[in-house]
Protein backbone atom coordinates (compact mmCIF):
# COMPACT_ATOMS: atom_id res chain seq x y z
CA UNK A 1 0.00 0.00 0.00
CA UNK A 2 2.84 2.27 0.56
CA UNK A 3 4.03 1.76 -2.70
CA UNK A 4 0.71 1.94 -4.30
CA UNK A 5 0.08 5.68 -2.23
CA UNK A 6 4.05 6.06 -3.74
CA UNK A 7 3.11 5.68 -7.79
CA UNK A 8 -0.39 7.65 -7.00
CA UNK A 9 1.20 10.56 -5.39
CA UNK A 10 4.96 10.88 -6.70
CA UNK A 11 5.49 14.24 -5.14
CA UNK A 12 5.38 13.97 -1.34
CA UNK A 13 7.90 11.64 0.83
CA UNK A 14 7.57 7.83 0.45
CA UNK A 15 7.94 7.55 4.28
CA UNK A 16 4.95 9.88 4.84
CA UNK A 17 2.40 8.29 2.70
CA UNK A 18 0.76 5.34 4.41
CA UNK A 19 -2.85 3.73 3.68
CA UNK A 20 -4.14 5.02 7.64
CA UNK A 21 -2.87 8.50 6.73
CA UNK A 22 -4.87 8.38 3.35
CA UNK A 23 -8.06 7.22 5.45
CA UNK A 24 -6.83 10.25 7.88
CA UNK A 25 -7.33 12.56 5.18
CA UNK A 26 -10.30 11.45 3.39
CA UNK A 27 -12.37 11.43 7.39
CA UNK A 28 -10.93 15.02 8.19
CA UNK A 29 -12.21 16.22 4.30
CA UNK A 30 -15.67 14.56 5.47
CA UNK A 31 -15.38 16.26 9.19
CA UNK A 32 -13.81 20.31 7.76
CA UNK A 33 -17.22 20.45 5.40
CA UNK A 34 -19.58 19.20 7.83
CA UNK A 35 -17.89 22.01 10.09
CA UNK A 36 -18.25 24.94 7.45
CA UNK A 37 -21.95 23.81 6.88
CA UNK A 38 -22.45 24.03 10.31
CA UNK A 39 -20.53 27.21 11.55
CA UNK A 40 -22.46 28.70 9.02
CA UNK A 41 -25.60 27.59 10.13
CA UNK A 42 -25.06 29.28 13.41
CA UNK A 43 -24.09 32.69 12.00
CA UNK A 44 -26.85 32.64 9.74
CA UNK A 45 -29.12 32.02 12.54
CA UNK A 46 -27.78 34.25 14.97
CA UNK A 47 -27.46 37.07 12.89
CA UNK A 48 -30.98 36.65 11.66
CA UNK A 49 -33.81 39.21 12.70
CA UNK A 50 -35.31 37.51 14.44
CA UNK A 51 -33.04 34.52 15.24
CA UNK A 52 -33.87 31.45 13.87
CA UNK A 53 -33.25 29.11 16.98
CA UNK A 54 -34.18 26.02 15.25
CA UNK A 55 -30.88 26.35 12.50
CA UNK A 56 -28.94 27.15 15.38
CA UNK A 57 -29.72 23.75 17.04
CA UNK A 58 -29.44 22.31 13.18
CA UNK A 59 -25.60 23.62 13.32
CA UNK A 60 -24.80 22.61 16.86
CA UNK A 61 -26.00 18.83 15.99
CA UNK A 62 -24.25 18.48 13.05
CA UNK A 63 -21.21 19.64 14.45
CA UNK A 64 -21.73 17.55 17.43
CA UNK A 65 -22.69 14.37 15.22
CA UNK A 66 -19.93 14.78 13.11
CA UNK A 67 -17.05 15.17 16.05
CA UNK A 68 -16.29 11.45 15.79
CA UNK A 69 -14.70 11.78 12.53
CA UNK A 70 -12.46 13.84 13.98
CA UNK A 71 -11.30 10.97 17.06
CA UNK A 72 -11.17 8.63 14.27
CA UNK A 73 -9.35 10.85 11.93
CA UNK A 74 -6.09 12.12 14.40
CA UNK A 75 -5.92 8.33 15.67
CA UNK A 76 -5.15 7.11 12.75
CA UNK A 77 -2.74 9.77 11.49
CA UNK A 78 -0.06 12.32 13.17
CA UNK A 79 -1.97 15.86 14.66
CA UNK A 80 1.22 18.08 13.13
CA UNK A 81 0.11 16.88 9.50
CA UNK A 82 -3.89 16.73 9.88
CA UNK A 83 -3.82 19.76 11.42
CA UNK A 84 -2.78 22.15 8.64
CA UNK A 85 -4.91 20.16 5.91
CA UNK A 86 -7.50 21.19 7.79
CA UNK A 87 -6.80 24.55 7.64
CA UNK A 88 -8.67 24.55 4.47
CA UNK A 89 -12.08 24.62 5.91
CA UNK A 90 -11.69 28.37 6.43
CA UNK A 91 -11.80 28.63 2.36
CA UNK A 92 -14.77 27.49 2.12
CA UNK A 93 -16.31 29.58 5.06
CA UNK A 94 -14.68 32.37 2.71
CA UNK A 95 -16.46 31.03 -0.36
CA UNK A 96 -19.97 31.87 1.15
CA UNK A 97 -19.18 35.12 3.40
CA UNK A 98 -21.56 37.19 1.09
CA UNK A 99 -24.42 35.13 2.56
CA UNK A 100 -23.45 36.81 5.82
CA UNK A 101 -22.59 40.23 4.32
CA UNK A 102 -19.00 39.59 5.37
CA UNK A 103 -16.38 41.24 2.33
CA UNK A 104 -14.05 39.36 0.77
CA UNK A 105 -11.87 41.50 -1.22
CA UNK A 106 -9.93 40.49 -4.85
CA UNK A 107 -6.59 41.46 -2.70
CA UNK A 108 -7.65 38.13 -0.45
CA UNK A 109 -6.57 35.69 -3.52
CA UNK A 110 -2.89 36.06 -2.22
CA UNK A 111 -3.62 35.11 1.31
CA UNK A 112 -6.11 32.57 0.03
CA UNK A 113 -2.95 30.78 -1.94
CA UNK A 114 -0.56 31.35 0.79
CA UNK A 115 -2.98 29.18 2.97
CA UNK A 116 -3.30 26.38 0.23
CA UNK A 117 0.57 26.43 -0.01
CA UNK A 118 1.38 26.21 3.62
CA UNK A 119 -0.86 23.60 4.03
CA UNK A 120 0.65 21.47 1.38
CA UNK A 121 4.29 22.48 2.55
CA UNK A 122 3.40 21.53 5.69
CA UNK A 123 1.89 18.31 4.74
CA UNK A 124 4.89 17.30 2.84
CA UNK A 125 7.52 17.66 5.68
CA UNK A 126 5.25 16.38 8.31
CA UNK A 127 5.57 14.03 10.94
CA UNK A 128 5.48 10.00 8.76
CA UNK A 129 2.58 8.36 9.42
CA UNK A 130 3.02 4.67 10.63
CA UNK A 131 0.55 2.08 10.07
CA UNK A 132 -1.20 1.68 13.58
CA UNK A 133 -3.24 4.02 15.74
CA UNK A 134 -1.61 6.44 18.32
CA UNK A 135 -1.34 4.70 21.69
CA UNK A 136 -1.31 6.52 25.21
CA UNK A 137 0.92 9.60 25.76
CA UNK A 138 3.14 9.16 28.89
CA UNK A 139 1.52 9.95 31.95
CA UNK A 140 3.96 12.63 33.11
CA UNK A 141 3.69 14.97 29.65
CA UNK A 142 -0.04 14.41 29.52
CA UNK A 143 -0.09 15.77 33.35
CA UNK A 144 2.24 18.89 32.21
CA UNK A 145 -0.15 19.04 29.63
CA UNK A 146 -3.29 19.16 31.67
CA UNK A 147 -1.58 21.90 34.15
CA UNK A 148 -0.72 23.94 31.49
CA UNK A 149 -3.86 23.68 29.45
CA UNK A 150 -6.06 24.38 32.58
CA UNK A 151 -4.01 27.33 33.63
CA UNK A 152 -4.50 28.94 29.85
CA UNK A 153 -7.92 28.14 29.25
CA UNK A 154 -8.99 29.77 33.34
CA UNK A 155 -6.63 32.35 32.06
CA UNK A 156 -8.37 32.97 28.78
CA UNK A 157 -12.52 32.37 30.37
CA UNK A 158 -12.00 35.09 32.80
CA UNK A 159 -10.26 38.01 30.56
CA UNK A 160 -13.54 36.38 28.16
CA UNK A 161 -15.93 37.46 31.42
CA UNK A 162 -14.65 40.55 32.13
CA UNK A 163 -14.86 41.69 27.96
CA UNK A 164 -18.59 41.00 27.80
CA UNK A 165 -19.58 44.27 27.77
CA UNK A 166 -16.84 46.11 26.18
CA UNK A 167 -16.99 43.98 22.65
CA UNK A 168 -14.60 44.93 19.95
CA UNK A 169 -11.08 43.23 18.98
CA UNK A 170 -9.96 42.16 22.43
CA UNK A 171 -13.09 40.64 22.70
CA UNK A 172 -12.90 38.89 19.55
CA UNK A 173 -9.09 37.79 19.84
CA UNK A 174 -10.04 36.33 23.54
CA UNK A 175 -13.04 34.65 21.94
CA UNK A 176 -11.02 32.87 19.08
CA UNK A 177 -8.06 32.34 21.20
CA UNK A 178 -10.07 30.63 23.69
CA UNK A 179 -11.96 28.76 20.81
CA UNK A 180 -9.05 27.28 19.50
CA UNK A 181 -7.25 26.15 22.90
CA UNK A 182 -10.72 23.71 23.41
CA UNK A 183 -11.02 22.46 20.13
CA UNK A 184 -7.53 21.64 20.24
CA UNK A 185 -7.74 19.96 23.84
CA UNK A 186 -10.93 17.95 22.34
CA UNK A 187 -9.30 16.45 19.70
CA UNK A 188 -6.90 15.02 22.11
CA UNK A 189 -9.40 14.02 24.38
CA UNK A 190 -10.85 12.35 21.49
CA UNK A 191 -7.42 10.36 20.73
CA UNK A 192 -7.01 9.36 24.41
CA UNK A 193 -10.10 7.88 24.46
CA UNK A 194 -9.97 5.83 20.80
CA UNK A 195 -6.39 4.88 22.43
CA UNK A 196 -7.95 4.14 25.41
CA UNK A 197 -11.12 1.47 23.50
CA UNK A 198 -8.68 -0.16 21.27
CA UNK A 199 -5.97 -0.89 24.32
CA UNK A 200 -5.66 -4.64 25.26
CA UNK A 201 -5.72 -3.94 28.87
CA UNK A 202 -8.97 -1.48 28.37
CA UNK A 203 -11.60 -1.76 31.31
CA UNK A 204 -15.25 -0.18 32.02
CA UNK A 205 -13.60 2.16 34.72
CA UNK A 206 -10.89 3.17 32.01
CA UNK A 207 -12.94 4.16 29.19
CA UNK A 208 -15.46 6.27 31.46
CA UNK A 209 -12.51 7.85 33.02
CA UNK A 210 -11.24 8.91 29.42
CA UNK A 211 -14.37 9.85 28.29
CA UNK A 212 -14.96 12.36 31.07
CA UNK A 213 -12.62 15.02 29.79
CA UNK A 214 -14.34 14.81 26.04
CA UNK A 215 -17.98 15.08 27.86
CA UNK A 216 -16.75 18.53 29.41
CA UNK A 217 -14.88 19.89 26.98
CA UNK A 218 -16.81 19.25 24.07
CA UNK A 219 -19.81 21.42 25.01
CA UNK A 220 -17.99 24.37 26.25
CA UNK A 221 -16.31 24.65 23.22
CA UNK A 222 -19.31 24.29 21.65
CA UNK A 223 -20.74 27.05 23.77
CA UNK A 224 -17.26 29.24 22.96
CA UNK A 225 -17.76 29.15 19.88
CA UNK A 226 -21.67 29.76 19.33
CA UNK A 227 -20.74 32.86 21.22
CA UNK A 228 -18.03 34.10 18.45
CA UNK A 229 -20.61 33.82 15.79
CA UNK A 230 -23.06 35.84 17.08
CA UNK A 231 -20.83 38.60 17.96
CA UNK A 232 -18.17 38.91 15.22
CA UNK A 233 -18.12 38.07 11.70
CA UNK A 234 -17.02 34.95 10.15
CA UNK A 235 -14.48 36.16 8.21
CA UNK A 236 -12.95 36.61 11.28
CA UNK A 237 -13.81 34.04 13.65
CA UNK A 238 -12.97 30.82 11.15
CA UNK A 239 -9.32 32.04 10.15
CA UNK A 240 -8.22 33.02 13.73
CA UNK A 241 -9.79 30.47 15.94
CA UNK A 242 -8.15 28.09 12.81
CA UNK A 243 -4.64 29.38 13.38
CA UNK A 244 -4.89 29.37 17.07
CA UNK A 245 -5.69 25.25 16.93
CA UNK A 246 -2.93 24.51 14.42
CA UNK A 247 -0.32 26.03 16.22
CA UNK A 248 -1.82 24.40 19.53
CA UNK A 249 -2.00 20.60 17.71
CA UNK A 250 1.26 20.88 16.15
CA UNK A 251 2.85 21.84 19.60
CA UNK A 252 1.06 19.14 21.27
CA UNK A 253 1.58 16.51 18.88
CA UNK A 254 4.87 17.10 19.47
CA UNK A 255 4.78 17.33 23.18
CA UNK A 256 2.56 14.71 23.90
CA UNK A 257 2.90 12.02 20.82
CA UNK A 258 6.56 12.76 19.54
CA UNK A 259 5.51 13.87 16.23
CA UNK A 260 8.60 15.52 15.39
CA UNK A 261 8.72 16.74 11.53
CA UNK A 262 10.42 14.81 8.97
CA UNK A 263 12.17 18.18 7.90
CA UNK A 264 11.70 20.60 10.98
CA UNK A 265 12.91 23.89 9.21
CA UNK A 266 10.99 23.45 6.43
CA UNK A 267 7.75 22.69 7.94
CA UNK A 268 8.31 25.71 10.09
CA UNK A 269 8.81 27.82 7.26
CA UNK A 270 5.18 26.32 6.15
CA UNK A 271 3.79 27.16 9.38
CA UNK A 272 4.57 30.34 8.60
CA UNK A 273 3.38 30.91 5.39
CA UNK A 274 0.07 29.33 6.57
CA UNK A 275 -0.09 31.53 9.53
CA UNK A 276 0.63 34.31 6.92
CA UNK A 277 -2.15 33.79 4.98
CA UNK A 278 -4.63 33.59 7.36
CA UNK A 279 -3.37 36.73 9.04
CA UNK A 280 -3.77 38.32 5.94
CA UNK A 281 -7.54 37.37 5.27
CA UNK A 282 -8.41 38.39 9.10
CA UNK A 283 -6.62 42.07 8.96
CA UNK A 284 -7.88 42.48 5.30
CA UNK A 285 -11.46 41.49 6.17
CA UNK A 286 -11.54 42.89 9.57
CA UNK A 287 -9.28 45.55 9.21
CA UNK A 288 -10.88 49.10 9.11
CA UNK A 289 -14.35 50.22 7.67
CA UNK A 290 -17.71 48.36 7.94
CA UNK A 291 -16.00 45.18 9.14
CA UNK A 292 -14.45 47.24 12.37
CA UNK A 293 -17.89 48.39 12.77
CA UNK A 294 -18.92 44.83 12.44
CA UNK A 295 -16.11 43.99 15.38
CA UNK A 296 -17.54 46.28 17.79
CA UNK A 297 -21.62 45.35 16.95
CA UNK A 298 -21.69 44.60 21.28
CA UNK A 299 -20.73 48.10 22.00
CA UNK A 300 -23.47 49.72 19.35
CA UNK A 301 -26.21 47.06 19.62
CA UNK A 302 -28.51 47.73 22.45
CA UNK A 303 -31.49 45.88 20.78
CA UNK A 304 -32.18 43.34 18.22
CA UNK A 305 -29.03 40.94 19.13
CA UNK A 306 -28.10 41.59 22.15
CA UNK A 307 -30.43 39.52 24.37
CA UNK A 308 -28.92 36.45 21.85
CA UNK A 309 -25.53 37.01 21.50
CA UNK A 310 -24.76 34.33 24.60
CA UNK A 311 -27.84 32.09 23.19
CA UNK A 312 -26.94 28.33 21.95
CA UNK A 313 -29.74 27.06 21.21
Amino acid sequence: LKYQSWLLLPDFPRYCWTMTLLQGMCLEVVRQLAVTVAENLQRYAQRSDPPKRYLNIMGVLLGVCTAPLDMVAYSMAPQSMLAPFGMLQLLLNFAVAHVHGDKFRRSDVLATLSVIVGSLICLHYGAPSSNHPVSMPPKEALQVYAACVSIACACLAGLLVALNKVGGRADAFTNCMLGGLLGSTVLVSSKLLAASLISEERTVAAVALALIPLAILAPVHLAVINRAFGRHPLVFVSPTVGTCGLLVNVATGCFLYGETPVEPIPFAAGVIVLCFGVVSLRTLNSGGGDAEQCLRTTNNDDGQHGKNIDRIG
